[in-house]
């Protein structure tokens, strides 16, 4: 059960260390000035595409296991998906007025972040030998 969950540990420590020096970014007065603005707060949109990335991860595992050969289509499949749910996420953001421009590089930050790390794990499943 653990060998399942392996991918687990590579997404933790990727996403741990760039989310605290996202954090720690943030903290320059310039950028947490403009932070307070945020619709959403980073921490937030680290938990939102940590769970994203989790649940494409076990689908992914789950399915190397009973059909190796489906891997890549369900991967292409679910970064549809997640794409499409992160237009949605990120649409109060592009219609609100003014200048949020840091907003928005901070939003597609993480989702690119994210989204690099499943490709790597799921490089690495497809590498695997059967």
């Amino acid at each position: 059960m653990i060998k399942n969950f392996k991918f687990l540990k590579t997404l933790l420590l990727i996403a741990v260390p760039a989310f605290v020096i996202h954090f720690l970014i943030f903290q320059i007065p310039f950028l947490n000035e403009k932070q307070s603005t945020f619709y959403y707060s980073i921490p937030i949109l680290y938990l939102l595409y940590f769970i994203f990335s989790k649940v494409t991860l076990f689908i992914l595992d789950v399915i190397a296991q009973k059909s190796f050969e489906n891997v890549g289509f369900t991967f292409l499949f679910l970064t549809s998906v997640q794409i499409g749910l992160s237009y949605l996420i990120i649409k109060p953001i592009l219609e609100s007025p003014g200048d949020n421009s840091v907003e928005k590089w901070n939003f597609f930050v993480i989702m690119f972040l994210f989204l690099a790390i499943e490709a790597f794990i799921t490089i690495r499943i497809l590498n695997k030998k059967h």
